[in-house]
């Protein structure tokens, strides 16, 4: 038999739907310079992550021998884009002043969207205070892009004026 206080919880939690919770990934907030907007020579179109994301990103995507990088989504202005994250292990094979063994070997993880037009135009316009300092050769001293990971593969992309 049921009572009527099953009936009000059922009711109550029928009426709330289900919760979903997810794991995420820290918030990071980086200035933007000639690489991010791809004005280096080789037009990257990417970044470098901070130290301190670089185990949390290859663990949250199981990053290894075999599977470098794979595709992410950024949301910008309530619009998705593709992009990539990458795992470089850098081991300093073409070094151009020092040795080879003088040079420490690290990991970074970068995000990167040089394969995706739509991504450069939709980063260019979102940071389009930023993307004209640097295209005139100053330093970015007027927009930062803030990263929010919101589950999965997605990061939200905000600007944030200074």
């Amino acid at each position: 038999m049921i009572d009527s206080e099953d009936l009000k919880i059922r009711s109550i939690w029928h009426i709330m739907g289900q919760v979903e919770v997810w794991d995420t990934l820290p918030t990071f907030e980086m200035w933007p310079e000639k690489t991010f907007f791809g004005l280096d020579k080789n037009a990257a179109h990417c970044f470098t992550l901070p130290k301190q994301m670089t185990d949390k990103i290859i663990r949250f995507y199981g990053l290894r021998e075999g599977k470098l990088q794979v595709p992410i989504t950024f949301l910008i202005e309530g619009r998705r884009y593709p992009a990539i994250v990458r795992w470089a292990r850098m081991d300093r094979r073409n070094p151009i002043k020092l040795k080879k063994e003088d040079l420490p070997k690290r990991d970074v993880v970068q995000f990167g969207w040089k394969s995706s037009e739509i991504t450069v135009s939709a980063i260019r316009i979102a940071l389009q205070d930023a993307f004209e300092q640097v295209s005139e050769g100053k330093k970015n001293t007027s927009q930062s892009a803030i990263f929010v990971h919101t589950k999965d593969d997605e990061f939200c992309i905000y600007t944030s004026e200074n």
